[in-house]
């Protein structure tokens, strides 16, 4: 008979370098749960990221797992067998951030008992790894500069502002002053109307923006994004309006490229799907995340030589990340080559829980 899988969980809090705005919120602390899997004499990590915004938080997501003791879910699981627990999660609806965390663990997991990093495990070439952005939150002109000092004096040369404030092209003049050679990106994180999306795509290509995300309010009509997409003379990249695999058809229409996060997808293989059917559809998708630990940034990271963009910084702005994992020069990024997701902790940092 096999050896059996045991899932425990503890939460992690975290406090942020920086107070991280959005159009919608601001985040102080990083709120995530880690997932542990003991099998066979091995501990596999995962991470979940729940999102207030997408209907869970780490309450929801703790409970969920108790849950899957409770069912005996993993009870006679192969551990390699991912199909199988794609399958058993499926009959539970929603909870979409605590089955993400669950599956990176199986992950985890199995790379371990083969004792590979999960990229080798599906045949992917480490050396093909786009840069990563760094992301700078709204803020006022002065906190603004000191966020920008600190990216560029760590050799960030892709930057990612959030807008959706008040001063969204104040922010843009002095980030592209700062950095005049920077690759710089947008965030509006659904926070413009049609008429704001049309009249600050047309300034910010003053400021040579290479993509505008999340552009417009969730309650707005196709036709709206379509308009938009006309007019635009910047490239429009889907987050809120991208879940799943159901929505990269209608994303096709509308976008010209997908950001995905394990938070929204469910897990590492609904991401794969995903980024092969985009790429069909002559999307080019990004790999995000949420405010969350190099746990699940690495393992998500395993699907980079797959992708156009990455957008995987999320550790960085935790002020002390207690995980090692992915590594940065600047925004060039690196894969660690350790079994499974390749994460260990760092040396005396203890996680919150």
């Amino acid at each position: 008979m096999a050896a059996s899988i045991h899932l425990t969980h503890h939460l992690m809090e975290l406090p942020m370098e920086f107070a991280f705005t959005i159009s919608r919120s601001t985040k102080t602390v990083a709120r995530t749960v880690r997932v542990e899997l003991m099998h066979e004499g091995i501990l596999a990590l995962g991470e979940s990221v729940p999102s207030s915004f997408y209907k869970e938080t780490h309450e929801t997501v703790r409970t969920f797992y108790d849950r899957i003791v409770n069912d005996s879910v993993l009870e006679k699981l192969d551990p390699h067998n991912i199909q199988e627990l794609e399958r058993r999660l499926a009959l539970y609806e929603g909870n979409v951030a605590a089955k993400a965390g669950l599956e990176m663990a199986f992950h985890d997991l199995r790379g371990k008992l083969l004792g590979v990093p999960l990229y080798k495990l599906w045949g992917l070439d480490p050396a093909r790894l786009p840069k990563t952005s760094y992301t700078i939150g709204i803020d006022d002109v002065d906190m603004v500069r000191r966020k920008m000092e600190t990216a560029l004096s760590r050799g960030y040369d892709v930057i990612k502002v959030k807008l959706g404030g008040p001063k969204d092209l104040e922010m843009m003049a002095l980030i592209r002053e700062m950095a005049p050679h920077a690759t710089l990106r947008v965030d509006a994180n659904a926070g413009w109307t049609i008429d704001e999306a049309v009249e600050k795509s047309r300034a910010l290509a003053e400021f040579d923006v290479e993509f505008i995300e999340a552009p417009l309010a969730l309650t707005v009509h196709d036709e709206d994004y379509l308009y938009l997409k006309q007019e635009s003379p910047i490239p429009l990249m889907a987050d809120e309006n991208c879940h799943t695999l159901k929505d990269i058809k209608r994303c096709a229409r509308l976008f010209h490229s997908v950001n995905l996060k394990h938070t929204k997808t469910g897990g590492l293989e609904e991401a794969r799907r995903m980024i092969h059917t985009a790429h069909a559809l002559k999307l080019k998708v990004m790999l995000g995340g949420f405010a969350e630990t190099s746990i699940s940034v690495t393992a998500f990271a395993h699907l980079a030589p797959l992708v156009d963009y990455c957008d995987l910084d999320a550790c960085l702005l935790i002020a002390d990340d207690p995980y090692e994992g992915i590594s940065f020069r600047g925004s060039e990024i690196t894969l660690p080559d350790r079994p499974g997701i390749g994460v260990i902790p760092r040396q005396n940092r203890n996680p919150s829980s």
